[in-house]
């Protein structure tokens, strides 16, 4: 009897055992799974976050942020050239200048054209220069006055803007905006034209083309 007993208690130990070793064979698994489970969500998340994201800019920028095309739409474009800057309104576009001259730029209908003459004059006072230049323009036009100034205390801070009419064929008048500058030793002549017709647009970039135009010119030593 004692033999059996031993036995009975020795193969309760080994079941004992058994579920004991099992148990912590299924605890060690569900811990696995667990983590592994945990990881696959957190994948998961960050792709459904990154897709979201993804998605909602790409929808918003197509919906709502203009092209860069767009965004250069209207407009002007600044001109930056040795000896000169100015902004050139939309839809105007730059043609080859007369003889003698450093600029010129139509508008798209061809109803207003503007040109830019730069001469080199340093003994030339800016007084003088203005004067010159209404005598000139008065050869070509009718009405011919200055619209604005400012003045300054060197020929570099002065400007000038004249205005006249041009007559036409047919009893029109072109009206004539002028800008005069003064950097240096040069002087520079700004004139914008305006065909009858033009629409009040192409006075605004008339106005625009004179108030953004500076000269560029650094004075030499002695001038």
């Amino acid at each position: 009897m004692t033999v059996l007993y031993e036995a009975q208690d020795r193969i309760a130990y080994a079941l004992e055992g058994a579920r004991f070793a099992a148990e912590d064979l299924f605890d060690a698994i569900r811990e696995r799974a667990l983590i592994v489970l945990a990881g696959v969500v957190a994948i998961v998340a960050v792709l459904v976050i990154a897709l979201t994201a993804g998605g909602g800019d790409a929808g918003e920028a197509g919906a709502a942020a203009p092209s860069p095309t767009a965004a250069a739409a209207g407009e002007p474009r600044l001109i930056d050239e040795q000896g000169f800057s100015l902004s050139l309104p939309d839809g105007w576009n730059r043609v080859k200048p007369p003889e003698g001259a450093s600029f010129a730029a139509t508008s798209s209908d061809g109803l207003a054209k503007t040109t830019l003459w730069a001469e080199r004059a340093p003994g030339l006072d800016f007084d003088a220069f203005v004067s010159q230049s209404m005598d000139n323009l008065d050869e070509i036009g009718t009405n011919v006055r200055i619209s604005d100034q400012v003045d300054g205390p060197s020929n570099a801070a002065r400007i000038t803007e004249l205005r006249a009419e041009v007559p036409l064929d047919g009893g029109l008048d072109a009206a004539y905006h002028v800008v005069l500058r003064a950097a240096g030793p040069y002087r520079f002549y700004l004139a914008t034209s305006l065909q009858p017709g033009a629409a009040p647009k192409l006075v605004a970039d008339a106005e625009l083309l004179g108030t953004t135009f500076r000269p560029q010119v650094l004075p030499k030593s002695g001038e």
